[in-house]
């Protein structure tokens, strides 16, 4: 594990960034530096931090880690790394802009998160306790998936006995046994790639298998394979949609074998989170959902390629725990966590989310624990 050393200019940016509550740093030769604090990005003063060059970004990762990081910096395009500062861990992506170097670090926090400290419906934690089946954590970039994921995975160890294998690049969350067993494994240094560690992983009597994110066709159908051999596997994908999500996979492999992945996938898939956060009354943000979980119409939409009938099936199927974005933005909303002009912000269909305004009700509370 990387430690970024006490009192060096980067340590001290850091200190600047997380006293201000900063979520993200970026930097790059030539331009100021960027934080985003509640997702909205801001610049750092020149008065505080001057802008870099080159120079002064290789020196200062030179002060703060370890030489064979250095470099990798240095001789690589791009590197995923995550180091330490104090008690806090970033994630970390070093990369090169126009021949210049940049970077983006990442605070990933640390407390051990359950589904309600994030204000998720109780329908969350029914997925995890399925006994096997690939869930979906989809989203864009920065829009909470990873602590979504840790607090299922925590929910998971506390309320049964299993073995947890995780692959990560890098990893981010240190897990700490509860009833369940955690081994966790980083991509480049206990795995050649996602796919070899998720093919180790079935080797090792695993019960869930943790891939911190589906990237190409190999990774895609090992996890699909561990699903289909009695595995729970959970893991991430960008994408804004639960069709998009399942389009997505989809479309990583040739046409002549995307019914047979689709056959597959339909066989195998338990639960699809699609989260965003959307800003909350009082400040901060909430995640916001679109939840659809296996059942016959389900399966037979993808295993046909129909994945436009999935938003109508979702929508229609809330007494079942699946609910649509627009369905949970006015939960939300009626319960007082976010405001109307927030709901209508972000909604989907803009023009349904009126009409059901006008009532402001919903068939089944989602919010609420069902009994």
């Amino acid at each position: 594990m990387e430690f970024v050393r006490p009192g060096c200019p980067l340590d001290r940016l850091l200190g600047w960034a997380e006293e201000r509550g900063a979520s993200d740093l970026h930097g790059r030769a030539g331009s100021a530096f960027i934080v985003r604090r509640e997702g909205v990005l801001e610049t750092v003063p020149v008065g505080e931090f001057e802008i870099p060059e080159d120079v002064t970004l290789s020196s200062w990762f030179l002060d703060a880690f370890s030489p064979p990081l250095c470099a990798r910096i240095t001789t690589g395009t791009e590197v995923d790394a995550s180091f330490m500062r104090g008690a806090l861990r970033y994630r970390a992506n070093f990369s090169k802009q126009r021949g210049r170097q940049s970077f983006s670090f990442r605070v990933v926090p640390q407390q051990r998160y359950r589904l309600s400290d994030l204000r998720l419906p109780d329908s969350m934690s029914e997925i995890v306790r399925e006994l096997r089946g690939l869930v979906l954590v989809t989203g864009p970039t920065g829009q909470g998936k990873s602590t979504t994921v840790r607090a299922l995975l925590q929910q998971l160890s506390e309320e049964r006995a299993s073995r947890i294998i995780t692959i990560e690049d890098p990893i981010e969350h240190v897990f700490e046994d509860a009833r369940s067993h955690f081994e966790q494994r980083e991509v480049g240094i206990d795995t050649p790639s996602f796919a070899e560690g998720i093919r180790n992983a079935m080797r090792q009597d695993p019960n869930v298998i943790f891939v911190g994110e589906i990237r190409d066709r190999e990774s895609i159908w090992s996890a699909m394979q561990a699903a289909e051999t009695g595995h729970l596997v959970v893991t991430t994908l960008h994408a804004d949609s639960v069709p998009q999500a399942i389009g997505r996979i989809r479309e990583f492999y040739p046409a002549s074998e995307q019914a047979s992945v689709g056959a597959l996938l339909a066989r195998n898939l338990h639960a699809i989170v699609c989260q965003r956060l959307v800003p909350a009354v009082g400040g901060g943000r909430v995640p916001c959902l679109e939840l659809l979980r296996r059942d016959a119409g389900v399966q037979q939409a993808i295993h046909e390629n129909n994945l436009n009938l999935l938003g109508g099936i979702i929508e229609a199927s809330n007494h079942v725990g699946m609910h649509t974005f627009d369905q949970y933005l006015q939960e939300l909303m009626v319960a007082g966590i976010i405001t109307i002009d927030t709901a209508r912000a972000f909604a989907v269909n803009r023009h349904r989310l009126e009409l059901a305004l006008r009532g402001i009700s919903t068939s089944q509370p989602i919010l609420e624990r069902r009994t």
